[in-house]
């Protein structure tokens, strides 16, 4: 998000400056309009392809009041409980139905829900969270060829499924290869949430922390 504190600090500070050195109006807007661009392409980098998780941390602490950034810190630092409650409020404050129904479907997996689980996750066809979807059910239900039948269209999705199969065959040493390897694929917020979300499976299959 732009801070528009900066914004009215810097436009101040350009108009008195402007006053002094007689600078043409243009030039301060110039200056204004440069500034928005790289707080937004700042922004999108953090968010879409960064690989620092501290700063990809800092930016969603920034901005938490957003429900969907709010339920990445939950991921990070709450109960299973308080995850589905975050997930409520995403799905409640989103209009956008491949939204709602990612996690509808995200939300009946986390409460091993499949039959609800399969039903959003049949209501986002032509997107890569329905394949995705239906491969972790499998995945968690120890289908492996099932798993394994559904097309992916990214490295991450691919290594995060065999880390899901691996828990369910109770696969310490291929858990940790494949979910690093799905951490290592992502970049932006889907790092930070593959990251702190493995990690608390990892936890709550009773493995050593990763």
């Amino acid at each position: 998000m732009i801070n528009w504190i900066y914004v009215i600090v810097l436009g101040i500070l350009l108009g008195v400056l402007s006053a002094i050195f007689n600078w043409p109006f243009s030039v301060a807007i110039s200056v204004i309009v440069l500034f928005a661009i790289c707080s937004i392409g700042r922004m999108y980098y953090i968010a879409y392809a960064s690989t620092d998780l501290g700063k990809i941390k800092k930016y969603i602490e920034k901005n938490k009041k957003d429900p969907f950034l709010n339920y990445l810190l939950v991921v990070e630092e709450g109960t299973k409980e308080e995850e589905i409650d975050a997930m409520e409020r995403v799905i409640a404050h989103y209009r956008q139905p491949v939204i709602k129904n990612t996690y509808e479907m995200n939300r009946a997996i986390r409460l091993d829900d499949w039959e609800r689980a399969r039903y959003f996750a049949d209501k986002l066809p032509g997107t890569k969270y329905g394949p995705y979807g239906k491969a972790c059910i499998a995945a968690f239900l120890g289908n492996r060829e099932e798993a394994k039948s559904y097309p992916l269209n990214t490295k991450w999705m691919e290594a995060a499924i065999e880390a899901q199969l691996a828990l369910t065959e109770n696969n310490l040493e291929a858990f940790d290869q494949f979910a690093s390897d799905a951490i290592q694929g992502a970049k932006g917020l889907q790092r930070f949430a593959l990251h702190h979300s493995l990690k608390k499976a990892k936890l709550e299959h009773n493995f050593n922390e990763i």
